[in-house]
């Protein structure tokens, strides 16, 4: 009798597998490596990217101010954009709230002009009649606080005799 024993062979262990797995892990580290790397050379650039903006900015500015002092060009611009800037910030208030306080049902404004350097106002007016032009007027008068009282006047008027029905066309000034 014979006793044959058969053995469970064991596995060879996977070498190349596990060559292939380190290569791939080895590979990953490297790239995660460099990746990290890259990352910091991109903030880096970028931060040297706004810095060199911010002094090309700079610069240009001072090239302009410069430009600008020799240049008549640009010095008339300049001042015109003065101009636009001081009317943006001109009182309106003053000028309309005379006009509001004197509302009246009997008259139309139809433009309003207003010279900010002389203060001077010119209202153009439709009413039905003269009465109310003198109305108008009247009540401009009596809103106008300290010096602004008594300073409206009217300078022209005209009958409009294509409109239907007839109204009065006036002009009415501010000293």
């Amino acid at each position: 009798m014979r006793l044959r024993l058969e053995f469970i062979r064991r596995r060879p262990i996977p070498w190349l597998a596990l060559f292939c797995m380190g290569c791939a892990l080895g590979w990953g580290t490297m790239l995660l490596a460099e990746s990290i790397a890259l990352r910091k050379v991109a903030l880096r650039d970028r931060q040297r990217v706004a810095q060199l903006e911010q002094r090309l900015h700079e610069r240009r500015q001072a090239a302009q101010k410069q430009l600008a002092k020799s240049d008549p060009e640009t010095q008339r611009r300049q001042k015109e954009q003065e101009k636009i800037i001081a009317a943006l910030r001109y009182p309106w208030t003053r000028v309309f709230s005379t006009i509001e306080q004197a509302d009246s049902n009997e008259v139309a404004i139809i433009a309003l002009s207003h010279e900010q350097a002389t203060g001077q106002t010119q209202i153009m007016l439709d009413a039905l009649d003269t009465h109310g032009l003198v109305h108008f007027v009247d009540a401009l008068n009596e809103g106008g606080e300290g010096s602004a009282r008594g300073q409206w006047y009217l300078t022209t008027y005209q009958i409009q005799l294509q409109s239907s029905p007839q109204t009065m066309r006036g002009t009415v000034l501010n000293k």
